[in-house]
């Protein structure tokens, strides 16, 4: 189809330094690899609070035009409206309704053939939904995680029935309703009518293969890397208190294994780590640019995540499995992350038991003791090829494609 013209919409979007960022600047240059021409309303990074890597837009498809929307946040304008049941699910909303105004009047002059939202956030969806009301243009709402069985957000009576209702809503009028998998999919459609559920459709997480730097392993020895920040109930305690235990019944492996936290700041565990005896098994290095983090994969022995979602899948590990090194995921047994981990012949132990962990560290240092290759938790680069950006985009553009055909 010639001249496909994509709007996105999201908050969220690079040089934010944030999981739906860097998962969005990947879709979004596979897509302009597949021939849309993209435009995206997003926040104006300037004015936000959270960390910017501005080497991101050098890695944005040149093609792409960005319009940077007006934001102000206030966390505490937010909740106070929020428990008022006023309809906020975010502190973004202020962006939602000057990007209503804006988007109103660009698109007297611009046409598009499709639109797609992205939460988080979800104001993203709810400023969509204006858009599609408005200008009538078929939509996508991308939900990425889940919306109101979100495993982090527990929010009260009053606001979680105002985001039910809002859930809804962006459910029944968008034309289709995307995940990252299958579980996410089924979790969040059951509660609704055979027709929206027929709109659901499953697009994993990705990896893009031209962002990863050429770099040396890490010198000897066994190197676990794990990447990304903590937050909630999210913690590496369990794990800490496992490698305290694997470490004091195989003694031998205390100076070849090293664990390195990349976005985790050194300080907040070490008291943890002497009394477990472990500190000098530790390394904690604090956030670092994305394609920076992507070097710390390349350089690793082996990769592991630890995480207590157990309805979405973590973005980190599409990037992980990019990196081509045996995968351990600590996580709920069936999870997303478990299962994914699995696939790809990697290591799994529970994350409420750190005997588990123990025992899957000791499993995966004699492994590595026999030849320092970890050969059998290895996969193959055609079975990671599954998540490139390219293979897994293509779905995504397909089902725009379908949508502007019918407008057509």
């Amino acid at each position: 189809m010639p001249n496909k013209r994509l709007l996105i919409v999201s908050f969220i979007f690079p040089p934010q330094l944030l999981a739906r960022s860097l998962q969005l600047l990947k879709t979004v240059n596979a897509l302009a690899k597949l021939g849309w021409d993209i435009t995206v309303y997003a926040a104006d990074h300037r004015l936000l609070k959270d960390k910017c890597d501005e080497s991101l837009l050098n890695k944005l498809d040149p093609s792409v035009k960005i319009i940077p929307g007006y934001t102000f946040e206030s966390w505490l304008l937010a909740n106070l409206t929020a428990s008022l049941s006023l309809g906020m699910p975010d502190d973004k909303y202020l962006w939602r309704y000057r990007g209503k105004k804006y988007l109103q009047e660009f698109l007297k002059a611009e046409k598009f053939d499709a639109l797609a939202s992205f939460g988080l956030q979800w104001s993203s969806h709810l400023l969509a939904e204006e858009v599609k009301k408005f200008a009538n243009i078929p939509w996508l709402a991308h939900f990425s995680d889940p919306w109101v069985e979100n495993d982090y957000h527990h929010r009260i009576w009053p606001v979680s029935a105002v985001n039910r209702a809002q859930e809804r809503s962006v459910a029944t009028l968008a034309d289709r309703l995307c995940f990252t998998t299958e579980k996410t999919e089924k979790l969040v459609l059951k509660k609704y009518s055979p027709e929206i559920q027929k709109k659901g459709l499953t697009v994993p997480h990705c990896f893009a293969p031209e962002l990863y730097p050429e770099c040396e392993p890490l010198s000897d020895g066994l190197h676990l890397v794990h990447v990304g920040s903590f937050y909630g109930k999210h913690n590496p305690v369990n794990f800490l208190k496992a490698l305290g235990a694997f470490l004091s019944w195989q003694p031998r492996f205390k100076k070849s294994l090293k664990c390195h936290f990349v976005g985790l700041a050194p300080g907040k565990y070490d008291h943890l780590a002497k009394e477990l005896g472990i500190f000098e098994n530790l390394d904690f290095v604090p956030k670092v640019p994305y394609l920076e983090s992507l070097g710390w994969m390349k350089r690793a022995t082996a990769l592991f995540s630890i995480d207590v979602v157990k309805n979405s899948l973590l973005s980190k590990l599409p990037d992980y499995a990019g990196a081509g090194r045996p995968l351990f995921a600590v996580s709920d047994e069936g999870s997303p992350t478990w299962n994914y981990v699995k696939k790809l012949h990697g290591l799994t132990a529970r994350q409420s038991d750190p005997a588990d962990i123990a025992e899957k560290l000791e499993r995966l240092a004699l492994s590595w003791e026999k030849d320092h290759a970890l050969g059998e938790f290895s996969y193959s680069s055609e079975e990671a090829s599954f998540f490139d950006s390219l293979n897994t985009t293509r779905i995504l553009s397909d089902a725009l494609e379908e949508l502007a055909r019918k407008r057509r």
